[in-house]
């Protein structure tokens, strides 16, 4: 049996990680579990009882973090002893707080995988000396299809928490000039959607579907604006934005949170921003290999049952 265990289905982010990593493992039985706050206790009774035959798949999302912390070490003491892989998962490195778990403690997680491919090369350098193998980038790019609505419209995706207050009305009244500077309507969203409802993932999708404009303090809406081949202007609070965007082939278009006065000026550039579909469909099969690693896996142990 495999276990899947990821955040949340409230943040399209996690969510759409999760639908992408359970896409690749085709006709699979996947049992699901949450692991915010507060499924913690739920979820960790249910690991602590599988079997070492079965495979438990920790990921995608920002899982290590302090957050997640108390999850972590209950995995450690209570479901050790089922066989894990990790992956599309990372780091989330505030830039204004720190964020990170005990470094400690995830590199031994990290060192008794079967299979641990983080989703970022920031990752991957907290956890050494652990050897892991290259980065793969966010399985949400697996769930998420190329558009081929032209879409016309400006979308503010706001990580409000992250970014900060000044950052977010800094971006919201920059999205709006410009929007009514090129005649394009303005729309925004936080990439929150009612838990488990396919109906509001869908709605969500579609601002972006008809958007050919991003603004994001997120990383998913910079992740989903790539993967559906819109221009995308990030500002972070978090240093994973830049990671995704220097994978990409983006620097050039993500700002710190101290550089909002230069959205303006990157937004009028936006059209001058290359084509991105070679990084995304590199992804997808980067993703589908770790797929059929995860997979190797578990009919390895089946086999030794």
């Amino acid at each position: 049996m495999i276990h899947h265990v990821f955040a949340n289905r409230s943040n399209i982010g996690d969510w759409l990680s999760a639908i992408g990593i359970q896409q690749l493992l085709g006709a699979h039985v996947v049992t699901e579990h949450l692991c915010d706050e507060p499924f913690v206790p739920a979820t960790i009774a249910a690991l602590s009882q599988a079997s070492s035959n079965d495979v438990v798949i920790f990921g995608g999302g920002g899982l290590f973090m302090d957050y997640f912390q108390p999850f972590w070490e209950s995995v450690a003491t209570r479901a050790s002893h089922v066989p894990y892989c990790i992956w599309g998962a990372g780091y989330c490195e505030l830039k204004r707080e720190p964020s990170r778990p005990s470094v400690e403690l995830m590199q031994g997680i990290a060192a008794r995988a079967k299979l641990c491919v983080l989703r970022d090369e920031l990752s991957r350098q907290v956890l050494a000396p652990v050897h892991l193998p290259h980065p793969v980038a966010c399985p949400s790019l697996v769930a998420v299809e190329q558009t081929t609505e032209a879409g016309h419209a400006v979308l503010h995706v706001d990580n409000y928490s992250t970014a900060g207050a000044d950052v977010y009305d800094a971006m919201e009244a920059s999205g709006r000039a410009f929007a009514t500077a090129t005649s394009r309507p303005f729309r925004q969203t936080n990439n929150r959607v009612e838990a488990g409802s396919r109906a509001a993932l869908a709605k969500t999708l579609g601002l972006y579907a008809s958007s050919d404009v991003v603004l994001s303090s997120a990383l998913h809406g910079c992740i989903i604006a790539v993967a559906m081949g819109r221009k995308v202007l990030a500002v972070s609070g978090d240093w994973k934005i830049e990671e995704f965007m220097n994978a990409a082939g983006l620097s050039e278009w993500v700002i710190g949170q101290d550089d909002v006065e230069r959205i303006p000026q990157l937004l009028a550039r936006l059209s001058d921003q290359p084509d991105r579909s070679e990084f995304v469909e590199r992804a997808r099969e980067e993703n589908t290999v770790v797929a059929s690693n995860v997979l190797a896996t578990l009919h390895t142990l089946e086999k030794l049952t």
